[in-house]
């Protein structure tokens, strides 16, 4: 059992790389500044010949030094989350799947999820970043059954994740906003198929000038975050990975008594896992037994405040880092960002 809800963690774990975005808005400013009017003076009679991203000329002849087209961020993610279950189905060995939603009941489910992500992204716009997600990663979740068997578990999987998305960005005044969007696909080895979410962030932020060099700054922003995951999911688990131990006669005594008060076809299914866990105290062999699961998730707290910072070098190269906060979700991420110009247009 608990090793299935380490499976619908590794999906919170696609948020870990969904959340691996581009703040656009950070790289851009509008130098009214008199100490940056030779810069300034140079981005508007510049001659633009890039093909992306469109309207760049414009936004030079306005003054704006937006980010370089081409990126590349290579991104560490952590995060801590939990998560609720409302509805448990069992089977075994292919069999019919039951309802045992009413029977089965667990305390707080906690994942802890590391990720390593590569994110390349385009300015297709000067307000539309269009990006890419390629990742992989492992997820550790805590487990706390507490009927028919109090049961303290931490299980580990490693998943790949892959996925696309687009930020918005604009400004008001000092104040820029960046609005992004993603989906995210993670391949679990406990799951039939790939998990999908769906992440969306708002970012309110401010970008301060270097005084001694126009390509230097440093950006602060606050934001919320959501995020929401398929609601189902289902596959298979070895039966030794949930009993690694077969446990004492008195555990399968408690499993039996706790069979007997369910219904006929919970009962049914109940008393074939429970056989098989017998079987296994006695020693035969039960290593070609799995448990089919369907499972239907939710995150226990969708919503989180994020808080963050960029420091940029210089057009290359900038360095991100952001903490989410409140609620049941807390995350860190550290991002590395090298961008360029890429091909010229052909005329």
């Amino acid at each position: 059992m608990g090793h299935r809800y380490s499976t619908l963690r590794n999906t919170l774990w696609c948020f870990l790389f969904l959340y691996t975005i581009s703040l656009s808005a950070q790289g851009v400013l509008k130098f009214d500044n008199e100490a940056y009017q030779e810069y300034r003076d140079s981005i508007t009679r510049m001659q633009y010949n890039y093909t992306f991203p469109i309207w760049g000329d414009k936004a030079y002849e306005r003054g704006y030094d937006i980010p370089y087209p081409w990126g590349a961020s290579f991104v560490f993610f952590t995060q801590r989350q939990e998560i609720s279950i409302d509805r448990i189905l069992l089977g075994i060995n292919g069999g019919e799947l039951v309802d045992f939603s009413d029977y089965i009941v667990f305390g707080p489910t906690i994942a802890t999820t590391y990720a390593y992500t590569f994110r390349p992204d385009l300015w297709v716009l000067p307000f539309l970043n269009i990006y890419a997600i390629f990742g992989g990663g492992t997820t550790e979740t805590d487990v706390n059954l507490l009927e028919p068997i109090g049961l303290q578990t931490t299980q580990e999987l490693s998943a790949g994740s892959f996925g696309v998305g687009a930020t918005l960005t604009g400004a008001v005044g000092p104040v820029w906003i960046a609005w992004d969007n993603n989906y995210n696909w993670v391949d679990v080895e406990a799951v039939v198929e790939p998990v999908p979410a769906f992440n969306s962030s708002l970012r309110l932020g401010h970008t301060i000038a270097s005084p001694v060099n126009p390509e230097r700054s440093l950006s602060v922003w606050a934001g919320v975050f959501y995020q929401s995951i398929q609601s189902d999911t289902e596959g298979s688990i070895p039966f030794k990975n949930i009993f690694p131990s077969a446990g004492s006669g008195q555990t399968i005594a408690n499993l039996r008594n706790w069979a007997e008060g369910l219904a006929p076809p919970q009962r049914l299914v109940a008393n074939q896992i429970i056989n098989r866990l017998e079987e296994g105290v006695s020693g035969i062999d039960f290593d070609n037994t799995t448990i089919d699961y369907y499972l239907d998730k939710k995150v226990a707290a969708p919503f989180n405040m994020i808080l963050g910072a960029q420091y940029q070098f210089n057009k290359h190269w900038m360095l991100r880092t952001e903490l989410g906060v409140f609620g049941k979700r807390s995350q860190f991420l550290l991002n590395l960002n090298y961008r360029f110009q890429g091909l010229k247009k052909k005329y």
